[in-house]
């Protein structure tokens, strides 16, 4: 038996040591609670929604303002995990571990030794990033993000390893596995663009490579592997526009784009370089565009409102990057978004109103070259760029606010329990004064307009006290929209907390419906949401269910693993800096090295140089395309833009560092192996291998 084991184990031992520290980390996370972020129509909220469309197999539901402005791809991650009953924190964490082994076990083409495998591996594993709150907690797409970016760079590895060497099946297989991870990523955030220039290098690598071999290999088949990065980009991106034009009969707002590319360039004194069109010249337009003009009131609210998120509030502007939202949800307010022939028609009257007032002069259009676009049209801006692009080096670099945190919200500061229905996953706690709280509406047809009230009670049947309902126009609209007229409906909208008698131990809550002392009918409360417990049907939605005990429950599970875990990121914050200069200094002498043994025509070590640099220069090509935003659009140096371009930079600094550590022993080694014989006097010495 024991020799049964020993040769299942052998061979397999960093396999086994990568799935021993997977499990670790899959322990580490357990009690570690989802970010719900208040207020985030176009965010979270937003791939809330469209997951739970799709879960119903009814796309991203009902056209709205928001439809054709963010990619799907995270939303339908977010649907077959609710769908398969998958916790989301579980799911991400996993699959960040089985990226790490991909991308780790490829570097180990370039090692000598299976431990800078593991090294690297463990450093990407633990990496504060893959736990923060804004990549792991939030439920939005970073998490995912960052696992998709590492199976590309790990799969185009693996591809490049295998496209000259193994059996045809192998490298097809990783040129699969590339292609939808590079595909899907797409659709999931589109600043993916800065993964296409290693993308591209690498194929082009391999194309050479394949060219100069042709007399041995049957290059067509592989050749055929260097599309499939690319043609999972193009199969996407057409899935989405095919699904968009089957649900909503087209594939984007025709005249949006056209619209806010004629808005941001009238020509005029910008206040600064993210302000591309101002609040004084917006009210000139309203004289120049009557269809403008028609939604005058609601654009500036909206325009006053997203004033609040960017740099200066108190300046009354909006930046770049929040302009077009404030645009968006103007409109929505107006009414323009009633469905997709009414906005392309409002969008094409604007634009044919702006067009015609720069063909006439009454407005001026500026040219905006490519260089001032990048922001490199003056030694300033140059300056102003590459400064801004050491700061999101140094930012990934230090690991600054990568930590795990226990949210605690206010008191019932917002909705989050169909967030965690969709996760199957704990929100941070909340404090609250009472023992329970619930929140929602509940409406039973069957008796409506009857002389009936709504009571609080437990198990054994005591009434607490008596449900005070509010008015509810929109619940009765869309119950309306289902068949369903009640008239109940229109006030059926409550919000009650309540504390448990002295003495009385734990039960079940419900509300119930009594006509007089008689019960009609009975609903259970849970933090799932209602639950039948009568034979009277009820239509109903529980938006809060609060308990006072499970809330201190989830916040002393909540802390206890977040300090677990930001005990390891400390470690990483600690060591930031000093493994960024090593990993520079290594990879200044892992150059060396290589530079060396090309005079000697010795290529052992251009692999792992290639690679090394192809790492960072993507950190760095990141780090541009964030400066650039950062400088012309909205504040963007932070861990949310930036998640994906930390396990890289780890990455690139690890090989350097770990190459340079295997040529130091391999040194030690030969020195050791290499004895010193000692002739006579005057026939000097002889250095001799055994």
């Amino acid at each position: 038996m024991k020799d049964k084991i020993i040769s299942v184990i052998k061979g397999r031992e960093l396999l086994l040591m990568f799935l021993a520290a997977a499990l670790i980390k899959q322990l580490l996370v357990i009690g570690l609670p989802i970010y719900v972020l208040q207020g985030s129509p176009c965010d979270d909220e937003l791939m809330k929604e469209w997951a739970f469309s799709i879960s119903k197999l009814d796309w991203t539901g009902d056209f709205n303002s928001y439809t054709f402005m963010k990619e799907p791809g995270f939303a339908i991650f977010l649907a077959v995990c609710y769908r398969l009953h998958l916790p989301y924190i579980f799911t991400l964490t996993l699959g960040y571990s089985i990226s790490c082994m991909i991308f780790s076990s490829a570097l180990g083409n370039v090692f000598s030794s299976r431990k800078s495998v593991m090294a690297v591996y463990l450093a990407l594993l633990f990496h504060p990033i893959s736990f923060c709150s804004d990549v792991l907690q939030r439920v939005y797409r970073n998490g995912l993000g960052l696992v998709l970016a590492l199976c590309v760079f790990g799969g185009l590895l693996h591809l490049y390893f295998s496209v000259c060497k193994e059996r045809t099946r192998v490298p097809l297989l990783w040129a699969a596995f590339t292609g939808l991870s590079l595909g899907f990523l797409w659709i999931t955030k589109r600043d993916t663009v800065w993964l296409l220039p290693f993308t591209g290098t690498v194929c082009l690598v391999m194309c050479f490579l394949l060219f100069a071999k042709r007399r041995e290999l049957k290059i067509l088949p592989r050749c055929l592997c260097l599309v499939f990065p690319f043609l999972g980009i193009f199969l996407f991106s057409s899935m989405v526009t095919f699904l968009n034009v089957q649900r909503y009969g087209v594939g984007s707002v025709e005249y949006y784009g056209a619209v806010m590319e004629d808005l941001t360039h009238i020509k005029t004194g910008r206040m600064s370089e993210k302000i591309p069109l101002t609040r004084k010249q917006l009210q000139e337009l309203y004289g120049i565009s009557p269809t403008l003009a028609s939604v005058k009131t609601e654009l500036e609210a909206a325009m006053s409102d997203h004033n609040e998120y960017d740099t200066d509030p108190s300046d009354g502007e909006v930046e770049g990057g929040w302009l077009g939202w404030a645009f968006v949800r103007g409109f929505l307010e107006a009414g323009v978004y009633e469905d997709c022939e009414t906005a392309n028609a409002f969008y094409k009257n604007v634009y044919e109103e702006l067009e015609a007032a720069f063909a006439n002069g009454r407005l001026e259009r500026k040219e905006v070259k490519a260089a001032e676009k990048c922001y490199v049209d003056t030694p300033a801006h140059r300056r102003e760029l590459a400064a801004r692009t050491l700061q999101a080096v140094a930012y990934m670099t230090s690991c600054q606010r990568t930590r795990a945190r226990a949210f605690v919200r206010k008191r019932y500061e917002c909705d989050y329990q169909d967030f965690e229905q969709l996760t199957r996953d704990k929100a941070a706690s909340s404090r609250q004064k009472h023992d329970y709280f619930i929140k929602g509406w509940i409406v039973f047809p069957k008796f409506d307009g009857k002389d009936t009230h709504v009571y609080v009670e437990d198990d054994a049947g005591d009434r607490y006290q008596e449900v005070e309902f509010e008015q509810s126009e929109g619940v009765y609209e869309y119950l309306k929209e289902r068949d369903i007229v009640v008239e109940d409906a229109r006030q059926c909208y409550f919000r009650e907390s309540w504390d448990v008698k002295e003495g009385r131990k734990d039960t079940l809550w419900y509300l119930a419906l009594y006509k007089g002392d008689k019960r009609l009918a009975r609903a259970q409360l849970t933090r799932e949401g209602f639950r039948k417990a009568s034979k009277a049907e009820f239509v109903a939605i529980l938006d809060t269910y609060s308990s006072k005990k499970e809330e201190i429950q989830l916040e002393n599970t909540g802390r206890a693993t977040t300090k677990r875990l930001n005990l390891i990121g400390y470690i990483y914050r600690a060591c930031g800096a000093s493994l960024f200069w090593l990993g520079i200094i290594s990879f200044v002498a892992l150059t060396t090295e290589v530079i060396r043994g090309l005079r000697k025509k010795e290529a052992l070590h251009v692999n792992a140089w290639l690679i090394a640099l192809g790492f960072w220069l993507s950190v760095l090509v990141l780090a541009l395309g964030i400066a650039m935003v950062d400088l012309t659009k909205c504040p963007a140096v932070n861990t949310m833009y930036l998640s994906s371009g930390y396990p890289i930079l780890m990455g690139a600094e690890f090989i350097g560092i770990c190459k340079c550590v295997e040529l130091a022993v391999s040194f030690v080694r030969r020195r050791e192996a290499v004895p010193l014989v000692v002739l006579r006097k005057g026939q000097g010495v002889f250095k001799g291998g055994m």
